[in-house]
């Protein structure tokens, strides 16, 4: 990290010093937040540190220490206090499945480095171009749940907050002059309803590591009862599931279907240990998958001839508008927005303004234009 004069942060270990800064924040109209977590170390991941910067100051919430810490809804909940974030998606979604926290006015550095066309627009990248420093990664991989903390990773979080604000300031000022705040705005407003992270919603991961991949029936059962055996191990373990073996060594095990411990030796991926300590279950769940009688993929609806015409057409418009803005292609149309405008039947003016209701901004400034792209296709 380059060398900088800046004032030590304050670290929020107890509940007084927590209402001491709530009420610093609270008369704010902005501050800057990001967080924390574990999810390198622990089975459930969970938010270790939020920070906190203001003009004047730096805070580093330990929610390790403290239990309760349902008071800062306050401050994201509020409507009068902007808050700045670089990437917010993953953190909000955080936030939402520790805290339930609410969230209105939000900023997001990256989205508005997106939108503004910037090439590189990680907060690296925009520290580096705007102030001339330089940050240490090796704790970007941290064991943020570890303590005592040491000085330089209290000094590598404190920087992830400390130049947003005026980061902000700089990027609100480019999106004024290139007329891109109202965009910007729609996108920060969308960030406020994002659903809480919930890992393996669908119970499903296991595609993921299936798709791509050519396996028969009998090796996508034995694949996925694999893959809930890692995941019990690694919640018995309080271990990231990756840690146990990862998902090339699943495929392979899945692929090779080994009958004895001998076999496991020439998978790459397993250690003498992990045979050691795992092997009889690796075997016997193999069994398993392969004797079960059916295969119970997911069975896909194929999109029809008309979906596909308007969804190749939607994305051949939203590639040549974003060459004229100058942005990337989801900037001009979300991905989500362009599948369910490729599924209407006919197109008419009040449908697409219907499925564009969440960006409205969009929709009258590209509606029109979206209509005649969806009408071609209808004439056809």
């Amino acid at each position: 990290m380059s060398k900088i004069d800046i004032q030590p942060a304050l670290l929020i270990e107890t509940n007084n010093q927590l209402f001491d800064m709530i009420s610093d924040l609270r008369n704010l109209s902005m501050v800057s937040v990001d967080t924390e977590s574990n999810s390198l170390f622990e089975y459930q991941e969970k938010i270790c540190l939020i920070q906190f910067s203001s003009n004047k100051q730096d805070y580093i919430v330990d929610t390790i220490k403290l239990r309760d810490i349902s008071s800062l809804n306050e401050i994201f909940s509020s409507t009068k206090i902007e808050k700045v974030f670089h990437a917010a998606e993953y953190d909000l979604m955080c936030l939402k499945r520790d805290y339930h926290f609410e969230f209105n006015n939000i900023f997001d550095t990256m989205i508005a480095s997106r939108i503004l066309g910037f090439k590189s627009v990680g907060l690296s990248s925009l520290l580096n171009e705007f102030f001339h420093v330089d940050v240490e990664k090796k704790y970007q991989r941290a064991n943020w749940g570890k303590r005592p903390l040491s000085e330089e990773m209290i000094t590598y979080a404190q920087m992830d907050t400390h130049f947003l604000i005026e980061i902000r300031k700089i990027l609100y000022k480019k999106l004024k002059e290139q007329q891109k705040w109202d965009l910007a705005v729609e996108d920060f407003n969308r960030l406020t309803f994002i659903e809480a992270f919930v890992n393996n919603k669908n119970n499903d991961h296991y595609w993921r590591i299936i798709k791509g991949n050519i396996l028969t029936s009998q090796q996508e059962n034995v694949l996925i009862e694999l893959f809930f055996l890692r995941e019990s191990l690694a919640e018995q373990s309080n271990r990231p599931p990756f840690k146990v073996f990862g998902n090339q060594t699943i495929l392979e095990l899945a692929k090779k279907m080994p009958k004895n411990e001998s076999q496991l030796e020439n998978i790459v991926g397993l250690s003498p240990k992990l045979i050691q300590k795992y092997g009889e279950k690796i075997i016997k769940t193999i069994l398993i998958g392969s004797t079960k009688g059916t295969n119970i993929k997911k069975e896909k609806n194929r999109p029809d001839a008309r979906f596909l015409q308007k969804y190749d057409a939607l994305k051949q418009w939203r590639k040549r508008k974003a060459i004229e803005l100058d942005v990337e292609s989801d900037i001009i149309l979300p991905k989500e927005h362009m599948e369910q405008l490729a599924h209407l039947k006919r197109s008419e003016i009040l449908d697409v303004q219907k499925i564009m209701d969440n960006i409205p901004y969009r929709f009258e400034r590209f509606g029109q234009e979206i209509l005649s792209v969806l009408g071609e296709i209808d004439s056809i």
